[in-house]
C-alpha cells in the first residue's frame, strides 16, 4: 500500500507541475465545486477562493464497506469492515508564489468512524472500534487543486489528529495482546492517515 501510494503521489507530482505549467495563463477563479475519494470516502466540496494563495472549503462525505485487506493485530489476522459520516471546513494555503501547485491544507471536521474486525479463525473473536469525539483536526499537504478556471485535479495526504478511538470487545473471546495492539495498528490509531484524489471545476 505505501508503494502504491508512492507511486500515485510522484505521478501526480509530475503531472500536476506540467498542469502548472500549461494553465500558467488560465483566469483566477472564485468558487470551485469538486467531488474526491479517501479511505474515508467518495465526498463534495465547494470552494470559495479568497486569493491566488488562500481557500475556504466545505466538504462532506460518507462511507461503508469491507476494508479492502486483511490486518495481523496481536497474533491474530482479522478482517473488517468500516463506516463513516463527516463534514469539514478547510483551509488551503499557498506558501510558495513560485510553486503555486503546492499548499498546506488545514482544518477541522465532524462526524463518526466506526470499524468492526472479525478473526478470520474465530468469528467469536471481534471487536468494535468507534470514533466520536468531535470536532478533530486534520493537517494535510496538497499538490495541484490551483485557483483558477475550468478542470482541475489535486492529490493530498495528510492525517486525521483524533482523541482515539472507544474500542470494544464484542465477541465472547478476548485477547489482551490484540487490545493493546489496536490503537497502535495502522487506521486504528489517534491519527487517522488519508489520501485523497479530488477532479473539480473552478468558476
Amino acid at each position: 500500500t505505501l508503494y502504491i501510494s508512492f507511486a500515485v503521489l510522484l505521478t501526480a507530482l509530475f503531472s500536476l507541475d506540467a498542469q502548472a505549467q500549461d494553465d500558467s495563463a488560465k483566469e483566477m477563479a472564485e468558487y470551485n465545486v469538486s467531488a474526491g475519494i479517501s479511505p474515508f470516502g467518495p465526498s463534495l466540496g465547494f470552494s470559495h477562493h479568497l486569493s491566488a494563495k488562500t481557500t475556504v472549503q466545505v466538504g462532506f462525505g460518507a462511507f461503508s464497506g469491507d476494508n479492502p485487506v486483511d490486518q495481523e493485530i496481536g497474533g491474530a489476522t482479522f478482517t473488517g469492515d468500516a463506516e463513516t459520516n463527516w463534514m469539514g471546513i478547510f483551509l488551503n494555503l499557498g506558501p510558495f508564489e513560485e510553486y503555486d501547485w503546492i499548499r498546506l491544507n488545514v482544518g477541522i471536521g465532524i462526524g463518526g468512524i466506526e470499524g468492526n474486525l472479525i478473526d478470520v479463525a474465530d468469528a467469536n473473536h471481534s471487536y468494535n472500534i468507534r470514533y466520536d469525539n468531535n470536532p478533530v483536526g486534520y493537517v494535510g499537504i496538497g499538490f495541484g487543486a490551483r485557483p483558477v478556471k475550468g478542470v482541475n485535479v489535486g492529490f493530498d495526504i495528510g492525517g486525521l489528529h483524533t482523541s482515539g478511538g472507544d474500542i470494544t470487545a464484542t465477541g465472547t473471546n478476548i485477547n489482551a495482546d490484540v487490545l493493546e495492539e489496536i490503537p497502535n495498528t495502522l487506521g486504528y490509531g489517534r491519527v487517522l492517515p488519508n489520501l485523497q484524489l479530488t477532479v473539480g471545476y473552478g468558476f
